[in-house]
């Protein structure tokens, strides 16, 4: 969807209020990519504080990836009038695919012992959750606006629901 303001709304039905969940959105992503570079320290240091430190900062994530979804579901159900896109749907599944299977990473690491949750399958599915992070927002960017700023989903602009 193209963020462009059209009479005081964003075209996504978003005023100036949203800056919470614009807050929220880089926190899961930017914990993930911390994930990756402990374990990565594991794996070359052996060290049982980075296996612990990428638990927590695996949970932190989660935690963070599910209150940036719920906000950001609460919001787009709130709005009412604009129907879902193909873009929303891609969005949607890919950003519901990287939470389970980062719930999976963490629940794995709980029950193996010490770094045996860490490498390979650990780093394995840290790695697959930001892969599918990074390829889900850009398919979503790449499906949503074309290069002149046009909506390739949807060729009539959004409907936005008015005060």
């Amino acid at each position: 969807m193209s963020m462009t303001r059209q009479g005081g709304h964003s075209a996504a039905g978003f005023d100036g209020r949203d800056s919470l969940y614009i807050s929220l959105v880089p926190l899961p992503t930017v914990l993930l990519i911390a994930v990756l570079g402990s374990d990565v320290l594991y794996w070359s240091t052996a060290a049982a504080f980075f296996s612990r430190a990428s638990e927590w900062l695996l949970g932190a994530a989660l935690a963070t990836g599910v209150i940036a979804a719920g906000d950001g579901l609460i919001r787009y159900v709130s709005m009412g009038c604009i129907r879902p896109s193909r873009a929303c749907r891609v969005h949607v599944s890919g950003e519901l695919m990287t939470l389970l299977l980062s719930l999976w990473n963490l629940i794995y690491r709980l029950n193996e012992d010490g770094g045996r949750g860490v490498v390979p399958t650990g780093i394995s599915l840290t790695f697959i959750a930001l892969c599918l992070l990074f390829a889900t927002a850009r398919l979503d960017r790449g499906i949503a606006i074309d290069a002149q700023g046009n909506d390739t989903d949807d060729p009539e602009p959004p409907r936005v629901c008015r005060e």
